[in-house]
C-alpha cells in the first residue's frame, strides 16, 4: 500500500524554509493558548478518570456476580475469592469516585443509590443464595433445588440491572461534559490565533526547535527499534513496534513486525513439531519395551529351571539377542538425546575379546547364509580388561560388521584391533573393518554420516535400513572422544577405521543376575535384610507374573494391583512400605494415583517407586514431580529390584 506521508528529506527542507515571520508569530501565542488549554486538558482528563472509575465499579459488580455464580454452580470455595475481593474494592473505590463528582450534587445522589442497590444485592440476593449454598454441602434438608428457586426469583438480577441503568445514565452526563469542555478546548485554540502576531518575536526559536524535533524523532523512533530487536533477542514475540510518523521509520517498524510474525510463526511449527516428535517416542518407548519387558522378564524366570549346558548356552545367546535388540530399540527412541550429546555412556569393566566374539557369534547365520567369513585379529597387547562402555562399543562394531555383510556377496570380512599408542594405563585402540563388497565412491561418502542417508537410492530399495546406523555410530564414537574415517573404491570394497581411548583395568569376574540370586539364595535372602511390605501397581498380566517370581527370587510375597485406583484402595486397607507403580493403567494412571496417595498421606505414605516402560526424560520428570522417589524402566531386572529395595533401606537408616 504506498505511503503519502512525508519523507525525512522533505521534512528537514520543509524546517528549513519554513519563514521565520510564521515562527515567530506562533510561539507569541504559546503561552495564553498553554494555559487555557492545559485547564482544558485537566477537565477533560478529570472526566476520562470518573468515567473509568464508573466502568471499573461495574466490572467489580460483575466479578461478585462471577464469583457468587461460580460457587453457587459448583460449591467450591475458591470461586467467592473473586466476590470476596470484589466487595473490598468496591467498598474503596466508591467514597473516591464521589470525592471526584463532589461538585456534581445529581451525579453524587446516583452513586449514593448505587451504593445502596449494591448492599442490597448483598443482603437480600448474593448473602442468602451463598449461604443456602454452603448448607447444601452441609445438611441434607437443603438441596441444590432450594437454590435453583432463589436464583429463578431473579431478586439478585433485577438489583443489577437498576444499578447498570444508573451507572449508564451516570455514565451519560460525564459524556455530555466531556463534550462541552472539547468544545472549549477547541474555542480556547481558535481565540489564540487573533494575537498570532506576538509570535513574529519568537519565530527564530520555533525554527530551532523544529530542527530538535526531527533529531528527536530519529533517535526515539531508533529506541523503539532496538528496544524490539531486544524483546525479540530474549524471546518475546509479543512486542510490537508502533511508529505513527508516516515515514521510512514507520515502514521499516511494519517491516519489523512482518518479521517477527513470520519468526514467531516457524518457532511455533518448530516447537510443535518437536513436541510431535516427543509424544511419539514416548508412546513408542511403552509400547515396544512393554513386550521386551515380557521375554526378557521370562527369559529370567526360564534361567532357573532345570537346564542342561546346551540349554543354558542357548539361554544365554537370547539374552545377548535380546541385549543388543534393546540397545537398538533405546537409540532408535533416544534419537533426539544422540542429536544433542546428552547420551549417557557407562564406564565399567569389560572383557573386548568377549565382546568381539559376542558380535561375531550374534552376525554367524547372517554371514553363513551368504557363505562369508568372519576374521578377527587381536593384537596381543590389547588388555584383557578395559573400562568403558561395553554395550555402546558392541553397537558400534555390530552396525558395521552388519554393513559389511549386506553390501559383500563373497569373500572375508576383516575386523582388526591393535594398539596405536599407551601411556601407563590410558590406551588407544584401533578397529579397523575391511571388506570386499561393491564400494562407495568419494562423493557418496560425503552421505556416510548424515541422518536417514544411504549412497543411492536403489540401495534402500535392496539391502533396506533406515540410515540411521552410521550417524549413530559416528556420534557415539566422539562422545567416546574417539574420531571414525572411511576409505573406500567403486568395486573394490571398504575400510571402516575409527579410535577409541580406553582404560586398562584389573580383571574382574562379574557374576550374572542369577549368580547373585543363588548367593543371596543360599547365604540370606533380601526380604531377611529389609523385612518391608510391598504393593505392585501393574495392568499387564504377563509383567505381573514376571514381578511376582522376581520379588519371590528375594523372598517377599507381593500385593497385586491393576490399576491407580486399586492401588489407592490398597494403601488405605493396609500398610505398605513400598509401591512399585506403573505409568500407564486402565481407570486412573500411576502418576495420577501417586498424587492422590501423598495428598491423603502426606507424612507416612509409602515409599513409591516408578516401574514403567515410559523411560524418556520427560517421563521420569513427570514421576519424580509426581512424588515417586526411585525410578525402574522396563524391561526390569532382578537387579534394578535390588537396588530400589536397597535405596529404600538405606533411606529409613
Amino acid at each position: 500500500m504506498p505511503n503519502h506521508g512525508l519523507s525525512f528529506k522533505k521534512k528537514i527542507i520543509m524546517g528549513a524554509m519554513l519563514p521565520i515571520v510564521m515562527l515567530c508569530i506562533i510561539s507569541s501565542v504559546f503561552y495564553i493558548s498553554l494555559q487555557r488549554q492545559a485547564e482544558t486538558t485537566r477537565w477533560v482528563e478529570h472526566t476520562h478518570k470518573v468515567i473509568a472509575e464508573a466502568h471499573h465499579l461495574i466490572k467489580l459488580l460483575v466479578d461478585m456476580e462471577t464469583g457468587e455464580r461460580g460457587f453457587l454452580i459448583t460449591g467450591t470455595n475458591h470461586f467467592l475469592e473473586p466476590f470476596n475481593k470484589g466487595i473490598v474494592l468496591w467498598n474503596k473505590s466508591m467514597p473516591l469516585l464521589k470525592v471526584l463528582v463532589l461538585d456534581n450534587a445529581e451525579q453524587v445522589r446516583k452513586l449514593d443509590e448505587i451504593e445502596l442497590l449494591q448492599k442490597k444485592w448483598l443482603t437480600e440476593a448474593a448473602n442468602i443464595e451463598i449461604s443456602t449454598r454452603k448448607l447444601v454441602e452441609n445438611s441434607t434438608e437443603v438441596t441444590i433445588d432450594d437454590v435453583r428457586i432463589l436464583i429463578e426469583n431473579e431478586t439478585g438480577k433485577n438489583i443489577i440491572d437498576k444499578i447498570r441503568w444508573l451507572k449508564d445514565a451516570f455514565v451519560l452526563v460525564e459524556e455530555n461534559l466531556l463534550v462541552l469542555r472539547l468544545k472549549e478546548q477547541k474555542k480556547s485554540a481558535e481565540n489564540t490565533l487573533v494575537i498570532i502576531v506576538l509570535g513574529t518575536l519568537f519565530g527564530s526559536v520555533l525554527s530551532g526547535l523544529f530542527v530538535f524535533y526531527l533529531s528527536k524523532s530519529i533517535i526515539g523512533n531508533l529506541n523503539k527499534l532496538m528496544a524490539g530487536v531486544k524483546y525479540i533477542e530474549s524471546g518475546n514475540f509479543s512486542h510490537s513496534i508502533n511508529i505513527n510518523a508516516k515515514d521510512e521509520f514507520q515502514r521499516l517498524g511494519s517491516a519489523f513486525n512482518q518479521m517477527r510474525d513470520t519468526l514467531e510463526k516457524s518457532i511455533n511449527t518448530m516447537e510443535s513439531a518437536v513436541q510431535s516428535k516427543g509424544d511419539f517416542l514416548a508412546n513408542m518407548s511403552h509400547e515396544i519395551r512393554t513386550p521386551m519387558n515380557g521375554v526378557l522378564g521370562m527369559l529370567t524366570l526360564l534361567e532357573d529351571t532345570q537346564l542342561d549346558d546346551e540349554q543354558h548356552e542357548y539361554i544365554e545367546n537370547i539374552r545377548l539377542c535380546g541385549d543388543g535388540l534393546m540397545v537398538v530399540i533405546n537409540d532408535i527412541l533416544d534419537i533426539s538425546k544422540l542429536e544433542a550429546g546428552r547420551l549417557h555412556l557407562e564406564t565399567l569393566p569389560f572383557d573386548l575379546r568377549k565382546t568381539i566374539k559376542e558380535c561375531c557369534y550374534l552376525l554367524d547365520v547372517q554371514a553363513s547364509n551368504k557363505r562369508l567369513n568372519i576374521s578377527t585379529i587381536i593384537d596381543n597387547k590389547v588388555p584383557d580388561t578395559l573400562i568403558g562402555d561395553k554395550l555402546r562399543i558392541r553397537q558400534i562394531l555390530l552396525n558395521i560388521l552388519n554393513n559389511a555383510i549386506k553390501f559383500t556377496d563373497k569373500g572375508t570380512i576383516y575386523l582388526s584391533v591393535k594398539v596405536e599408542s599407551h601411556i601407563a594405563d590410558q590406551y588407544l585402540l584401533s578397529f579397523t573393518i575391511v571388506d570386499q563388497g561393491i564400494g562407495i565412491s568419494p562423493e557418496d561418502q560425503l552421505k556416510l554420516f548424515k541422518p536417514f542417508s544411504q549412497v543411492d537410492n536403489s540401495i534402500t530399495r535392496k539391502y533396506g535400513g533406515t540410515g540411521l546406523g552410521l550417524i549413530i555410530c559416528a556420534k557415539l564414537i566422539k562422545q567416546m572422544n574417539g574420531e571414525i574415517s572411511v576409505e573406500s573404491e567403486k568395486g573394490k570394497g571398504t575400510t571402516f577405521t575409527f579410535h577409541l581411548p580406553l582404560t586398562k583395568t584389573e580383571s574382574i569376574i562379574k557374576k550374572s543376575t542369577a549368580q547373585r540370586i543363588s548367593r543371596l539364595s543360599s547365604e540370606v535372602k533380601l526380604s531377611d535384610i529389609y523385612p518391608i511390605k510391598i504393593l505392585l501397581a501393574e495392568d499387564n498380566n504377563i509383567n505381573q507374573v514376571i514381578a511376582k517370581k522376581l520379588f519371590q527370587k528375594l523372598g517377599y510375597s507381593i500385593d497385586l494391583a491393576k490399576n491407580g485406583i486399586e492401588a489407592i484402595t490398597a494403601v488405605y486397607e493396609n500398610k505398605y512400605d513400598m509401591v512399585f507403580m506403573d505409568m500407564q493403567m486402565p481407570s486412573m494412571d500411576g502418576v495420577t494415583a501417586t498424587k492422590a496417595i501423598i495428598k491423603e498421606q502426606p507424612q507416612n505414605h509409602p515409599y513409591i517407586v516408578a516401574m514403567t516402560a515410559n523411560v524418556l526424560p520427560q517421563d521420569r520428570k513427570k514421576c519424580f514431580d509426581a512424588g515417586m522417589e526411585y525410578f525402574v524402566g522396563k524391561p526390569v531386572k532382578i537387579e534394578d529390584i535390588i537396588k530400589a529395595i536397597e535405596h529404600y533401606g538405606d533411606r529409613e537408616s
